[in-house]
């Protein structure tokens, strides 16, 4: 049964894209571009589709830095203008079409980023995760992934392990994983699933093309905390990344994506002026009035960006547009 709604949830996706590269060129000279903001969210890039293959970490479609550059080549092409999260405290010209880089997590090999960066000089975000930096270990996900894909599970079965233990505190998924997969867990298996190290971290808030985020001490999924516990993730990574960069992050990205109004009200009396969540959305330029400004993100994707950028550009994904579809006929 599984199969079968994979294969049909497959063969509505490939539907909907087919349908989209045909109309969104055209919808798009109706629109226009001008006056929004596209912000994206990656997490691990790769050096080569080979490494893909090694099954180091959770594929989330992660790209390889040619990719990378061709995403952001085509936007180039396309007159969006690259910014960072602090660029819309300051303003930005109205009629503009603009693109955000975010890294989420804190992956040594977001440092393959930088020669892309340079190249085009253009700026994205580094959201760290203080612990996992602190520490050299692992991402619990990715934890999951490769022993669960070196065991021969099913990608469905790993994904819904994942989220199972969502639900939980970072102290309880430490523990799970101990327990499922033993004590040495944790200790990464190469540099694509290592983080950075401190140095790295120094070396990447050094570049002026990077900016350093808050993505708490230990990837917490923050609706599942308490306000104090929530302060405690915020104040503690901030610290510690002041301690390593000498500036105390202004940004901070949900992990997961995930917020609920202790989230907001903690975050403002930390002193976050950007926030950003994990809603696939376009962003309307944002006016900066003193209060946190909260923005939304795509997921990068690692297919063909020249057939699939359409769709960002006009503010949608295959999946939500299938999911739509399915919601109205089901």
């Amino acid at each position: 049964m599984e199969l079968i709604k994979k294969s049909i949830t497959d063969n509505l996706r490939w539907l909907v894209e087919e349908i989209g590269y045909l109309i969104n060129p055209i919808l798009l000279k109706i629109k226009g571009e001008n006056s929004q903001l596209l912000a994206f969210y990656f997490h691990a890039l790769y050096e080569s589709q080979e490494q893909k293959k090694l099954n180091h970490i959770d594929p989330q479609k992660n790209m390889t830095v040619k990719q990378f550059e061709n995403f952001v080549d085509y936007f180039l092409s396309k007159g969006y203008s690259f910014i960072k999260p602090t660029d819309v405290l300051k303003g930005i010209p109205a009629e503009g079409r603009y693109v955000m880089l975010t890294f989420d997590d804190g992956y040594y090999n977001n440092l393959l980023a930088l020669g892309v960066l340079e190249k085009y000089r253009i700026p994205a975000a580094f959201f760290i995760t203080g612990n996992n930096i602190k520490n050299n270990t692992s991402f619990w996900w990715d934890v999951i992934y490769k022993y669960r894909t070196s065991e021969g599970v099913s990608k469905i079965s790993i994904q819904h392990e994942q989220e199972n233990i969502k639900h939980f505190k970072y102290d309880q998924i430490n523990s799970y994983i101990i327990k499922t997969f033993g004590k040495n867990a944790f200790v990464p298996w190469s540099d694509i699933d290592r983080p950075m190290t401190e140095d790295e971290v120094k070396t990447l808030a050094e570049s002026p093309y990077s900016l350093i985020g808050n993505h708490t001490l230990n990837h917490a999924i923050l609706p599942n905390y308490t306000k104090d516990e929530i302060r405690k993730e915020f104040i503690g990574s901030n610290e510690y990344l002041k301690k390593l960069t000498g500036i105390v992050p202004s940004v901070v990205a949900f992990p997961n994506g995930n917020f609920n109004d202790s989230t907001l009200e903690v975050a403002e009396e930390v002193g976050f002026r950007v926030a950003f969540n994990a809603t696939a959305k376009v962003n309307k330029l944002p006016e900066n009035t003193g209060k946190m400004i909260m923005l939304n993100r795509f997921m990068s994707n690692d297919n063909n960006i020249r057939c699939y950028g359409s769709f960002y550009r006009m503010g949608y994904t295959p999946g939500i547009l299938k999911t739509m579809i399915r919601n109205k006929f089901t």
